[in-house]
């Protein structure tokens, strides 16, 4: 048998293997739709002096259509003038819509965590997370709206003392806690979510 004839490989020139280019993983419809989500939210916390005064608006209509109590918001910041009596004689008063009163921050913060989900929750339905985070987001507006106009008619009628018993009693702060807690529910299995199995990006 011959030998095989190998010839020397020639220094000068150098042999260099290029491994095929990984291309860039695509960006998913989930994180396509938690970035607009995201923006949502951060509107809602960057602009609560915009987001109050839709609230006393709201509130004034309610008070107007449903309460037979006169109510308008004079000006383009979040200040409910409406209509009271003091001594049998009617007068106007006024309350402000406060970053405490707002729902603004627990809707911005729900909306946020709505974004976080879709991009990081992936054995939770999309739609499913969209359908549970805009139903909360629905229900703390209304929750906020209604506290609202509970604090003007306990005012009202009850003076300070209804001011602070619906503030900080019935309508403080723990009412839109335990609201968010109850809208929590919806991201569950029983709730509107229903946790699927893995499906990649859909």
């Amino acid at each position: 048998m011959d030998d095989a004839l190998t010839e020397a490989p020639d220094p000068s020139v150098e042999i260099r293997i290029v491994g095929a280019r990984t291309p860039p993983p695509a960006v998913g419809p989930r994180l396509l739709a938690a970035v607009p989500v995201a923006v949502l939210g951060i509107a809602a916390l960057l602009g609560t002096d915009r987001f109050r005064h839709g609230e006393a608006v709201l509130a004034a209509r309610l008070l107007d259509q449903v309460f037979s109590r006169p109510a308008v918001v004079p000006s383009a910041g979040p200040l409910l003038s409406y209509e009271t009596t003091a001594g049998g004689v009617p007068v106007w008063a006024a309350v402000l819509v406060t970053g405490p009163v707002s729902a603004s921050w627990w809707v911005g913060g729900a909306l946020l965590a709505v974004a976080l989900m879709l991009a990081l929750w992936r054995r939770a339905p999309a739609a499913g997370l969209l359908v549970a985070g805009m139903t909360t987001v629905a229900v703390l507006g209304v929750v906020g709206t209604a506290r609202t106009v509970l604090v003007v008619e306990a005012t009202a009628r009850w003076g300070d003392t209804g001011f602070a018993w619906m503030m900080h009693t019935v309508g403080g702060p723990a009412l839109m806690a335990s609201t968010l807690c109850l809208c929590a529910l919806l991201f569950t299995p029983a709730g509107l979510l229903g946790v699927a199995r893995p499906t990649g990006d859909a």
